[in-house]
């Protein structure tokens, strides 16, 4: 079966390592923790590097805004990005849904959805954009968003990542 449709039940038990939806505003993110503890409805969930401090911080999570962390799919895409690919940048600690509108040598250029801003980040920063659904990874298919690219955005700044 491919990685990309791979199917995994989704069980969470203590120490399981996944994903959490957080909000904001109109734009989500997905932070990475494990489980601590809970009950089939809710889990108490370390959430890792959420805050400046880089203090894991300690949140009860419905089991519908979790996830399991996404799989690699391999190290071919990490150096095959073009103009309209639907991803996930990793900024602040966390993987935002982005599309890319520029790449250039050992960088690029992605508009964050919900954000309304676009950034420079490094590749090694983005992994392919896939949703957890009905128990199974699916990839978003590659459609570009001409809309996004062709309008004139501020210039990005070289990185707004904390990741180092």
């Amino acid at each position: 079966m491919a990685a990309a449709n791979m199917k995994m039940k989704m069980q969470l038990r203590k120490g399981s390592e996944v994903e959490v939806q957080r909000w904001d505003g109109d734009s989500y993110s997905w932070l990475s923790g494990d489980v601590v503890s809970g009950n089939g409805r809710t889990y108490l969930v370390r959430i890792h590097g959420a805050t400046t401090s880089q203090a894991a911080v300690l949140e009860r999570v419905a089991r519908k805004f979790i996830r399991p962390t996404p799989v690699p799919v391999g190290l071919r895409a990490l150096y095959s990005w073009s103009t309209g690919d639907e991803v996930e940048a990793f900024v602040d600690h966390a993987w935002c849904p982005a599309v890319v509108t520029a790449v250039g040598y050992g960088k690029v250029v992605v508009y964050l959805h919900g954000k309304m801003k676009k950034i420079r980040v490094r590749t090694c920063e983005l992994r392919l954009r896939r949703q957890w659904d009905g128990n199974q990874w699916t990839l978003l298919d590659k459609k570009p968003r001409e809309a996004i690219i062709s309008r004139e955005f501020p210039a990005a700044a070289d990185s707004h990542n904390v990741a180092g």
